[in-house]
């Protein structure tokens, strides 16, 4: 029994717990919510990622400040994988170069987008952050109105935090888990983004050919 809460201690322990804005110290962010039940017009299009795009809204951004169309990143994708992070979490900091390199050595990938969600305190720490550990993918900008929704409908209490969201925007995986489902409203299931990049692959040739 010590070995079991040892281990579940160990790995709350290994994330970051984003504060709020204006908060004297560190505090939970706010619990998942449901998705709002109407984020804009764009959410009754039909289509893989309709959700999602509409919460992206129209841009976003590269590490060089590039905006690019939403729907030319997303559309068509079976997977996009939502990274929640900041800057100054040094468990991010730690697993950040593992990502990038997954999608360098996968830069031709049609499966599947990155996206960035960031959790810092101003836009020009999100963008250094991008440009220092040279992020070869895609981020909600800073300034976008839909960045709280997605905190709200996808992120967990802690970063980092990969989620794998499927074709209809479902999450099939992510940090927080509880036998195989993804639990972010429970701290004590997480299990890291670690785990989650490992299992990604398969959950790919699982899926069928990349088109």
């Amino acid at each position: 029994m010590s070995t079991v809460l040892a281990s579940i201690t160990l790995a709350i322990s290994s994330l970051c717990i984003a504060p709020q804005d204006g908060a004297a110290k560190p505090a939970l962010s706010p619990p998942p919510a449901k998705a709002p039940a109407a984020i804009d017009a764009k959410t009754a299009d039909t289509g893989s990622h309709a959700k999602i795009m509409a919460m992206f809204g129209d841009t976003l951004e590269m590490k060089d400040g590039t905006r690019v169309k939403t729907k030319d990143v997303i559309a068509g994708k079976k997977f996009v994988l939502l990274y929640f992070t900041a800057s100054w979490c040094p468990p991010c900091r730690k697993f950040t170069p593992d990502l990038v390199k997954f999608a360098k050595e996968n830069p031709d990938a049609k499966d599947f987008a990155i996206v960035v969600v960031t959790s810092d305190r101003n836009a020009p720490a999100h963008m250094g952050y991008m440009k220092k550990y040279d992020m070869p993918f895609y981020a909600v900008p800073f300034d976008a109105s839909g960045l709280r929704k997605i905190k709200q409908a996808y992120g967990g209490s802690g970063i980092p935090n990969l989620v794998v969201l499927g074709e209809d925007d479902v999450a099939m995986k992510g940090s927080y888990e509880t036998d195989g489902k993804y639990t972010p409203k429970n701290r004590q299931s997480y299990i890291g983004p670690q785990k989650v990049l490992a299992a990604f692959p398969a959950m790919r040739t699982k899926a069928g050919p990349k088109s």
